[in-house]
């Protein structure tokens, strides 16, 4: 069954958790947080790889630390021991998604709400998805445009092959029945949600049904799933 986890990062994190939580990554993981400037970077960072061994290691039977994970030459995680299992992990702004289960292809992504200059869609999006955001009225463009882009970052990373695929050599448009579909991308499934007023959620899988609503996690489950 796939799920769908996001987690709040907060401001300030208990020092106790922090450091529970450093002791928990991979030493890469914690090397790369110390080279943040911004400690809310620094968080993200962490409580991503935090999350996914926690939610993994369920899935697995294997303790949150002894999970390990390796990467495809376009830059996809993946469990170096159980390769068939799916996951994906997005963070930005104030959330972190993580997408996972079964074997066919996950992807996730999560992005924050900010001004854009909507020229951008004509430079990254496929004519048939301009054109969509172009008739949306101007007040709701800024969220179609954000829809639209997590949509498709979720079908790259589903995929596993980064920007090696052009943004605008395909289109994730809604049908007849109002649901996101791709008619490059075949049986792919995808969801798209507002998570509050100022991030957007998208998730893509190649053939399993994807939940209705994600699951709330909490800093407390994660401590308490690792002490």
């Amino acid at each position: 069954m796939i799920t769908i986890c996001l987690l709040q990062v907060p401001e300030i994190l208990p020092e106790a958790y922090w450091n529970h939580f450093l002791s928990q990554v991979s030493a890469e993981r914690r090397a790369q947080a110390s080279r943040f400037v911004r400690q809310a970077d620094a968080y993200r960072s962490v409580l991503g790889e935090i999350l996914t061994r926690v939610t993994l290691s369920k899935l697995t039977g294997l303790r949150p630390a002894e999970l390990s994970f390796t990467r495809n030459s376009y830059g996809k995680p993946s469990l170096s021991h159980h390769s068939k299992l799916q996951f994906n992990v997005s963070h930005s702004g104030d959330w972190i998604a993580l997408i996972s289960g079964g074997a066919d292809e996950l992807g996730v992504d999560v992005e924050k709400i900010a001004p854009i200059d909507m020229q951008i869609a004509e430079r990254f999006f496929s004519t048939s998805e301009s054109q969509f955001l172009a008739a949306k009225p101007t007040e709701m463009q800024r969220e179609t445009f954000y829809r639209l882009w997590t949509l498709k970052e979720s079908y790259i990373k589903a995929v596993g092959m980064g920007l090696s695929i052009p943004l605008d050599s395909f289109a994730i448009l809604p049908n007849e029945r109002e649901d996101w579909h791709c008619k490059q991308a075949g049986t792919y499934l995808f969801l798209s949600q507002r998570l509050d007023d100022g991030h957007m959620l998208a998730a893509c899988s190649a053939g399993g049904e994807l939940p209705s609503e994600p699951e709330i996690i909490t800093l407390e489950d994660l401590y308490t799933e690792l002490v």
